[in-house]
């Protein structure tokens, strides 16, 4: 009896391990449903942002990004104009967060992007909020410019790496 109730215990402690482990998990932009990133006046602010997120909840639904885990944004991506510095935010852009609940308080800025020159790379950021319903990554710049990203593959597989 004492050893069953040990066996189990352990086999409890190693799955409550496996499931707090954080976790990282990764983001092609180019798996948008949004192929081009329209980056126009924002309307409720001063600043310039897309006009539609790059939303990839359904890579995601059966394992959201919790606090402590690290999510990759690989990019690769072309603009129309040159943007002095793009901002990338990963944020739940849904009603039922109030269209802005930072899933990472972190902002990363690319700088000097150039008309018609791919732009690669991968961004880090880690996780601080649960998302309420969507993953979503946000453009965003202070620029009085609108502009078009248009989205290609990276190279690497969307969900949990």
């Amino acid at each position: 009896m004492k050893k069953l109730f040990l066996v189990t215990l352990i086999s409890a402690l190693f799955t409550v391990a496996a499931v707090a482990a954080p976790k990282t998990l990764v983001i092609d932009l180019g798996d948008s449903e949004v192929k081009t990133i329209e980056i126009v006046k924002n309307p409720y602010g001063v600043n310039y942002q897309n006009k539609t997120p790059a939303v990839f909840t359904k890579y995601f639904k059966n394992n959201m990004p919790v606090p402590g885990d690290t999510i990759e944004v690989h990019y690769n991506f072309t603009s129309d104009v040159n943007i002095p510095g793009l901002v990338m935010a990963v944020i739940d852009n849904s009603p039922a967060a109030n269209y802005w609940l930072e899933i990472s308080k972190e902002y990363k800025t690319l700088v000097n992007i150039k008309a018609g020159v791919p732009n690669k790379g991968v961004l880090v950021y880690k996780v601080v909020a649960k998302p309420v319903s969507e993953v979503t990554v946000e453009f965003l710049y202070d620029d009085k410019i609108d502009s078009k990203l248009t989205l290609q593959k990276a190279g690497v597989t969307t969900g949990k790496k």
